[in-house]
């Protein structure tokens, strides 16, 4: 279904633009109160100026590319006006503008990233543009599949009538953007996006040297972030005596552990991501300054911080099952997944501290890139090909082959490089 979708967007690029433009004008038109207040999800005057153009240079810096960034904006804004306008029409209440912004950005930039990572492998732009669809795609539905589940926990709590309808239709939506809107604008962008420069093969970066030290000690890495976010949710307590209700907590969390489950297929995998989900959320929404507004943040931790660790589990499997063995496989996930993941947290973290708290943005960015970067790598080369038990194919339980000298082909879902990359974590080991 991702590759026809992919092929239709790419192949009728102009024609989808022209219809979303035509759609969102339309909507504008009826709902002119649709349009974004102040700046986004941020509130008008300096600070919201700030913090939004703080969000901008995350994306650029993370992305290393300004047409990626801007890209991953223009879906934001989409969701936001034409969800804000369904909402409207429907009498629905509205639902939180970082909702809109946040998820939609985080999505944009999951495939926006390996857009451009396919552009460095000498990959033509509209075959790109397919192959990230069809690799990243399936991780923005399984987040919006999740999204609107826990949604179905809100009537629990104490919030505004009608606000679980309000977000699973904003989720729809998102989806619908990010999987129709933005590979169009992708493939009209074509070749731009890999600029500036070229893919880096010197020296290991950050992400790369962060991942090989994971797989070299997992326990101990996964053990100490997972004490680190524990210990971020305990000062919320301390700052806010009101507490989250634990019966909407508890009942989100089965909802996404059980499409979790559904979609990848495995019993294990969605314990320990929704796990941790639940861990950064309750941090995050704790830490929340307004008490009004706790719950809101932890729906959008909760389902931020599982998108980012599926997009990293993701790229786990898909290195395993080409022939790695798990920890070269978390070590090279944390190298190429890490970056958009990373940038998708950092700008949800940005948007929520500008909404509701710089602790409380801090301990949602934090506490995910942890979560992605560290524990989810941690526990999948700790537990080999068990880690998305029952789903344990053959391949991924065998030890890494040798580099071969003989090219790989660009749609692999693990690229060329990563041969070079996995003698390089062996050798560490």
């Amino acid at each position: 279904m991702l590759d026809v979708i992919g092929g239709l967007t790419t192949r009728r690029a102009g024609w989808v633009l022209a219809t979303w433009l035509a759609v969102l004008a339309a909507a504008l038109v009826t709902w002119p109160e649709a349009l974004p207040g102040g700046y986004g999800p941020l509130p008008a005057g300096p600070g919201g100026a700030a913090g939004t153009v703080l969000a901008l240079l995350v994306l650029i810096v993370v992305l290393r590319s300004p047409a990626a960034a801007l890209t991953a904006v223009l879906a934001a804004v989409a969701v936001h006006c034409l969800s804000a306008g369904l909402l409207i029409g429907l009498g629905l209440p509205p639902a939180p503008e970082v909702f809109a912004y946040g998820t939609a950005a985080g999505s944009a930039t999951m495939l926006a990233h390996r857009v451009r990572e396919r552009l460095h492998a000498a990959e033509p732009p509209a075959r790109a543009v397919v192959t990230a669809l069809e690799q990243v795609g399936a991780v923005v539905a399984t987040s919006g599949a999740a999204w609107m589940a826990a949604c179905a926990a809100l009537p629990l709590g104490a919030l505004p009538r009608g606000l679980g309808p309000s977000l699973a239709l904003t989720s729809a939506v998102q989806m619908l953007v990010v999987l129709t809107l933005v590979p169009a604008v992708l493939a009209v962008l074509g070749g731009s996006l890999a600029w500036p420069g070229r893919r880096r093969t010197g020296p290991p970066t950050a992400l790369a040297r962060l991942g090989r030290a994971v797989v070299a000690r997992p326990g101990a890495w996964t053990a100490v972030t997972a004490a680190l976010i524990l210990a971020m949710g305990a000062t919320g307590p301390v700052l806010e005596p009101e507490p989250l209700p634990f019966t909407v907590m508890a009942v989100a969390g089965v909802l996404v552990a059980l499409v979790l489950a559904l979609v990848l297929r495995s019993l294990v995998a969605p314990i320990y991501v929704t796990t941790g989900g639940l861990l950064v959320a309750w941090a995050a929404g704790t830490a929340a300054a307004d008490p009004g507004r706790q719950l809101a943040v932890f729906m959008f931790s909760l389902v931020t911080s599982v998108a980012s660790a599926v997009l990293v589990l993701a790229r786990v499997r898909a290195a395993t099952r080409a022939g790695r063995d798990p920890r070269t496989g978390s070590a090279l996930a944390v190298k190429y997944a890490g970056p958009p993941a990373l940038a998708a947290l950092l700008a949800a973290g940005t948007l929520t501290a500008g909404g509701s708290g710089v602790l409380s943005g801090l301990c949602l960015a934090a506490g995910g890139a942890g979560l992605a970067l560290v524990i989810v790598p941690g526990l999948a080369a700790t537990l080999g090909g068990r880690a998305w038990w029952p789903d344990t194919a053959p391949e991924a339980m065998r030890p890494a082959p040798a580099p071969s000298p003989e090219p790989v082909d660009p749609a692999d879902a693990v690229d060329a490089v990563d041969a070079v990359d996995a003698a390089g974590v062996a050798g560490r080991r």
